[in-house]
């Protein structure tokens, strides 16, 4: 059975999309935007470290909470990279909680961002893309991508239409556009990942 996903606003990383910048702490942070990205599918989140005080304090690790594009539980811990950012492998739709966990101050109080990578992603598992339309003429190109890499890029100025692909993917589905682009992506919907005993 098909399902689609609209993209309907850029895919561009929002680097504080969960967490505006924040003193690092052991403890909860306060989760914005409803914990859900710009776009209607789902995303990688990132966490962007910034050195305060000269020196940098003990990062921990990071806990984040929510769910899946199947709307199952997820929970993932990423260590955040000392004036940088590192970015998650699980696929979330929402996010309901962040939480540092051994961090420890040294001189000054490092700050932290928690956000979306760039990339709406369409499914978290392998399946089939049927068709992509775009609904208005496309502002600037839009990249459909797999596990394996690019499968096409519509480009910019393309007509609205429906484009057949008729394709297998693997992996994960992502639709990436730098304008609000407004484009559907027709695909057989996300595998869910079941607990085994």
């Amino acid at each position: 059975m098909s399902e689609y996903t609209n993209t309907a606003a850029t895919t561009a990383a929002v680097a504080n999309r969960f967490v505006a910048s924040a003193n690092m702490k052991v403890g909860a942070y306060t989760v914005a935007n409803g914990g859900v990205p710009v776009w209607s599918g789902g995303c990688l989140v990132t966490v962007t470290h910034t050195q305060v005080g000269g020196v940098t304090d003990t990062l921990g690790t990071i806990v984040v909470v929510g769910t899946d594009l199947n709307g199952q539980a997820l929970t993932e811990t990423i260590t955040p990279l000392d004036g940088t950012v590192a970015t998650g492998t699980k696929i979330f739709r929402t996010v309901t909680s962040v939480t540092g966990v051994g961090w420890v101050i040294d001189t000054g109080n490092d700050t932290l961002v928690v956000g979306c990578a760039a990339g709406n992603y369409a499914t978290s598992s392998g399946g089939f893309l049927e068709a992509v339309i775009v609904n208005t003429t496309a502002a600037a190109a839009i990249t459909i991508s797999d596990k394996r890499g690019t499968i096409a890029t519509l480009k910019a100025s393309i007509a609205e239409g429906n484009y057949p692909f008729r394709v297998n993917y693997s992996g994960f589905l992502k639709v990436a556009t730098t304008s609000t682009n407004d484009v559907t992506v027709i695909h057989s919907g996300s595998v869910p990942t079941y607990a085994t005993a």
